[in-house]
């Protein structure tokens, strides 16, 4: 244990007198960091919450008894902290479809609504026909605009509401003209009725009561930024430890060294714990800065500490696993940043694991970030408590211990010499 130790503390002095390295595996993480976090900052939940919508409308109905035009205009006037939306009247269609269409982004949405849609709508409710095409709607073509599905549901809905008033009347008239029954027809008020089915359906909201359960976690821009490049600059801090074996590989230090009364294991078990330990050291560092400076959300310590020492356990496994694979510090290189790309792109390093497709999640299992990002972005963004994230905790273990097991099967102390005749 003693000789483990010795051999650890040896390549700890190494990396520690080595400024470059330092430099590397800390001050640049975090300035990356504070660069991505800063700009991605107006995406976070607080500054980001608030949406605006442009809306360019042409209403060109003039009837007193319309009604589907002054409901889509009443529905979109909303101001609140959470919706801003922002009506723009114009005189014609082109006016409203070149609002939409303009580089600028004049308008988000257009809408026109033609100056017989109410009476189309009640003439083809009279005659039990299904109304179609009573409004124009206009956004750009293709486009996953969020605002432009809220206008959407927004005028949908008061179109829907208007139609089952429309229905309502229609089924007022038909209960008068059957046998039996006498109604004075001047008495129907047909708008009267339609507008207050339409109001009662609108007003159906308000019979669900919203509450909120527990609180939110305040997440801010570097609650994803932060753990996704640490783990990120974790993994690529195993080049050191991979080219420093290879090297006393190619030197024959490691040969010199087995003559000693070392054992092979203590003596590349002494160079993974030195690796352990930096990635440890590294990643506690950045999140402890980032809990302080950037005010990242880490309300569960205990869970975040666990995951970090799985990340390093893995971490360290897996360095092994790509020195048994290779023979020159030039191969480890290339493939510890392919490994290292690959897996931090699909791994929820730079995005959210979440908005990957399910097929994708799964393939992501494969590295090491897809765990550590999973067990990290619940803990931090979404305030999941030590049991829920317990898995990723042991999946990162049992990652690592893999790892070992083949890197011990395949790695080799001596490099093969050719024999000369």
């Amino acid at each position: 244990m003693k000789a483990l130790w010795y051999i650890a503390k040896k390549d700890l002095l190494q990396i520690i007198k080595d400024r470059n390295g330092l430099i590397f595996m800390l001050v640049v993480p975090l300035i990356l960091i504070s660069v991505v976090g800063f700009a991605l900052s107006s995406f976070s939940s607080d500054s980001g919450s608030h949406i605006q919508i442009q809306v360019a409308l042409n209403n060109q109905e003039t009837a007193q008894d319309a009604f589907i035009g002054k409901s889509i205009a009443n529905a979109l006037k909303i101001d609140t902290k959470q919706l801003t939306i922002t009506v723009h009247t114009y005189q014609t269609a082109d006016q409203v479809t070149d609002r939409v269409s303009a580089a600028n982004d004049a308008a988000n949405v257009g809408i026109v609504i033609p100056s017989d849609a109410s009476q189309t709508l009640i003439k083809d409710i009279q005659q039990n026909t299904t109304p179609k095409n009573l409004v124009q709607f206009y956004a750009l073509p293709n486009t996953t605009d969020l605002r432009v599905t809220v206008v959407q549901n927004i005028v949908n809905k008061v179109v829907q509401s208007q139609l089952a008033g429309s229905a309502g009347v229609s089924q007022v008239y038909q209960v008068c003209q059957q046998a039996g029954n006498h109604c004075a027809q001047n008495t129907i008020d047909t708008a009267a009725i339609s507008s207050a089915i339409a109001a009662a359906n609108t007003e159906a909201d308000q019979t669900v009561e919203t509450l909120a359960a527990g609180h939110a976690t305040k997440v801010g821009p570097f609650d994803q930024t932060l753990p996704g490049y640490a783990v990120f600059f974790a993994l690529f801090g195993l080049n050191a430890v991979a080219a420093t074996i290879l090297q006393e590989k190619e030197e024959g230090t490691f040969r010199r060294l087995l003559i000693a009364p070392i054992q092979k294991y203590a003596l590349l078990g002494g160079k993974m714990l030195a690796q352990f330990i930096m990635t440890m050291a590294q990643l506690s560092i950045i999140f402890i800065v980032g809990y302080f400076i950037f005010k990242v959300n880490i309300h569960d310590w205990l869970s975040v500490i666990l995951l970090l020492i799985g990340t390093s356990f893995a971490a360290t496994g897996l360095g092994m696993l790509l020195v048994s694979l290779v023979r020159t510090r030039s191969q480890v290189s290339s493939l510890v940043s392919l490994v290292v790309l690959i897996t931090s792109a699909i791994g929820g390093a730079w995005w959210p694991l979440y908005l990957e497709p399910t097929w994708l999640q799964q393939l992501a299992k494969v590295g090491i970030t897809a765990w550590a990002m999973e067990g990290l972005n619940g803990s931090m963004l979404l305030g999941k408590s030590f049991i829920e994230i317990l898995p990723d905790v042991l999946g990162l273990l049992v990652y690592g211990l893999i790892c070992f097991a083949i890197a011990l099967r395949l790695f080799r102390f001596q490099q093969k010499t050719a024999v000369v005749k």
